[in-house]
């Protein structure tokens, strides 16, 4: 028997909800707070009371109640306005949301300045804990106010305070997968072209790179070993640089998708073919490169969206259980494309 709307409500309450739907007004308190355990049925109804009563919860009373304002704060350096970033923030948004949170995001764009105001104003707004992510995976200097509640890292970890848990890419993982794909393949002779020494996600891929040569059995040769800057033009550079050598390796892992892309415009300046001459793999998965230049690219992805989805999980998970957050590393994914194959017959 479908519900009917009182043409008297006009303010309705949870005990008007809970008369509508037949059942007592602390069920239908459950019911909005997600607390308890209510019979699917139970729940079905109320919410359809709900619905057709208009009723909205007054959140400021049972925040006030809870001592909780239901609002998590998300401060980054640049990821609001980057592909990558985007999904972190998408992943950090939507698991919030499916748990009643509001999230509340400033892009610091780099201004240490409006990063300690941004942390300040959400702090005054009274946010039940803070995200604090960084566009790139390494050290960074935390605010001392964001110990003030429970907090989180995002591709990142604190120089200041040692004590902030972090959600952060499985970079060795993720370099291990680089460097299996042309294993598997029948590659022995492998290059692997990186970033900067002092860069902490190229140190982490390269660890792995070198865990699954050692897991194979296979040695890895110091001098196809080189670090550059992740652009296009130095993995065009470092890739001419090995395929002009006496005994040049038969697969290039790269750092990153863009220094990908320069070995596999060095490869065809050569006269080389991808994949039939020469493998290559590259690292992030970037829109508009990794599945759009020929061949596709076999890379290795980054989890962002999975990072910023676990990271307010587990923020909530503090926040509601009072414990403090504990952090976790996520592994990427192999995306196979086009790019890698069995090495010539020589």
């Amino acid at each position: 028997m479908p519900l009917r709307k009182s043409p008297d409500v006009q303010k309705p309450t949870m005990k008007d909800v809970g008369l509508l739907a037949g059942v007592s007004q602390s069920t239908v308190s459950h019911v909005v707070n997600r607390t308890g355990k209510i019979p699917p049925e139970t729940t079905k109804r109320v919410r359809e009371a709900i619905l057709q009563l208009g009723f909205r919860p007054n959140d400021t009373a049972r925040n006030l109640r809870l001592q909780q304002s239901k609002t998590i704060g998300l401060i980054t350096d640049r990821i609001a306005t980057t592909p990558f970033g985007g999904k972190v923030l998408l992943g950090a948004q939507e698991y919030a949301w499916e748990r009643g949170y509001l999230l509340l995001v400033v892009d610091t764009g780099l201004d240490a300045d409006i990063e300690v105001a941004a942390v300040d104003a959400m702090l005054s707004r009274q946010v039940d804990g803070l995200l604090y992510a960084s566009m790139s995976w390494g050290e960074v200097d935390t605010p001392a106010a964001v110990s003030k509640v429970p907090t989180m890292l995002i591709n990142a970890w604190s120089a200041t305070d040692q004590n902030l848990p972090a959600v952060v890419p499985d970079e060795v993982a993720g370099g291990r997968l680089a460097a299996r794909v042309v294993i598997s393949a029948g590659h022995r002779r492998i290059a692997y072209l990186g970033g900067p020494d002092d860069d902490q996600a190229r140190i982490e891929r390269e660890r792995g790179f070198r865990e699954e040569h050692e897991a194979s059995g296979l040695a890895v040769d110091p001098h196809l070993v080189l670090t550059g800057d992740y652009h296009v033009d130095t993995g065009y550079r470092l890739a001419s640089r090995l395929l002009t050598e006496p005994d040049p390796p038969s697969a290039l892992v790269c750092g990153n998708d863009r220094m990908a892309l320069g070995a596999i415009m060095a490869a065809l300046s050569m006269g080389l073919r991808v994949p039939a001459d020469l493998s290559i793999v590259g690292y992030d998965d970037q829109e508009e490169i990794a599945d759009q230049i020929t061949p596709n690219l076999t890379t290795v992805s980054i989890p962002h969206y999975e990072m910023g989805r676990t990271a307010a999980k587990l923020l909530l998970k503090a926040i509601e259980t009072g414990k403090p957050p504990v952090g976790t590393s996520i592994p990427g994914a192999l995306i196979l494309r086009d790019s890698v194959a069995p090495p010539a017959l020589t």
